[in-house]
């Protein structure tokens, strides 16, 4: 795997790669490193000359380069030392990076990226409104990761918006064959060697007997208690819009509306926002997926 580094990045980066990469290349931007820096890099590429496909990685830490990987169809790992935000809705990186001294675990990408998420749910004939539905979910779940994991809560962001994204793969199958809305979700996530994505999409559905019980779990199902079709909505409509779709399962509803608003305050509280903030903050979101993965 070719490891790739803007020239202008951090010099601590560029000495962690340096000494981590066994293949490296710098990008070149107009500003390059101090010579003992660039003479530790053997090759030098312009980023016009990098074609979609390689087997090749991205490491920066300015977000438009992150953009630039993904759009040509690269890994990109984001160097994020700040503890910033991810300044898009949905996050486009396929792995964060606080300190160099991880490099060693940088090349390794446990959760699917946003195309082949995309590639799953087509493969499943989920349809364009659901899929609609599930990106938005999963930038609300994001949003969500992101402010309790500056608040101390051990939650990986990007593990809650791939599962977000992935929650309803199974949406169609369930419906046509009158199965369990979830499990098959489960299974075909575990087979593809995500297990944990399978967990939190088994545990989205208001199901008494399998109500989340992980991080992740708990924000993918709230998000979708809050998300309606493609809008935040808020508890009160979602669950309106749900008992008018789904007659038949209005005593689970019920069952399980007590935990969805233990869960809703238990997030506010944590996060020290009432239920009109956090929403007027979440209606805020662009909760469309980027163009192009759209195209």
């Amino acid at each position: 795997m070719l490891v790739l580094v803007p020239s202008d990045a951090p010099s601590e980066l560029l000495k962690a790669v340096a000494a981590a990469a066994p293949t490296r290349a710098l990008l070149r931007t107009p500003r390059l490193p101090a010579w003992p820096t660039l003479s530790r890099f053997p090759l030098t590429i312009p980023p016009e000359a990098v074609e979609g496909g390689e087997d090749a990685v991205l490491l920066a830490q300015d977000y438009p380069w992150i953009r630039w990987a993904k759009e040509r169809g690269l890994r990109a790992v984001w160097y994020n030392p700040a503890a910033a935000f991810c300044p898009e809705p949905h996050p486009l990186h396929d792995r964060e990076l606080r300190d160099p001294g991880e490099l060693t675990e940088a090349w390794e990408f446990p959760w699917p990226d946003l195309g082949e998420c995309l590639r799953l749910l087509r493969e499943q004939g989920v349809p364009p409104h659901v899929v609609e539905h599930s990106a938005a979910v999963a930038a609300v779940a994001h949003f969500l990761a992101e402010r309790l994991r500056a608040r101390g809560v051990d939650v990986d962001p990007l593990l809650v918006h791939r599962g977000g994204l992935l929650h309803d793969l199974d949406k169609i199958a369930s419906l046509n064959d009158e199965g369990e809305h979830g499990p098959r979700a489960a299974e075909i996530l575990a087979s593809r060697g995500f297990p944990e994505l399978g967990l939190i999409a088994q545990a989205h559905v208001l199901q008494p007997g399998r109500l989340p019980q992980s991080w992740p779990e708990k924000l993918v199902f709230l998000a979708d208690k809050w998300v309606e079709g493609a809008q935040v909505v808020g508890l009160e409509a979602r669950l309106a819009a749900l008992r008018q779709r789904y007659p038949q399962f209005q005593e689970k509803i019920a069952q399980a509306e007590p935990f969805v608003r233990t869960l809703q305050n238990q997030v506010l509280l944590a996060l020290g926002l009432t239920e009109a903030e956090l929403l007027g903050e979440l209606q805020k979101l662009s909760l469309s997926l980027p163009e192009f993965l759209r195209a």
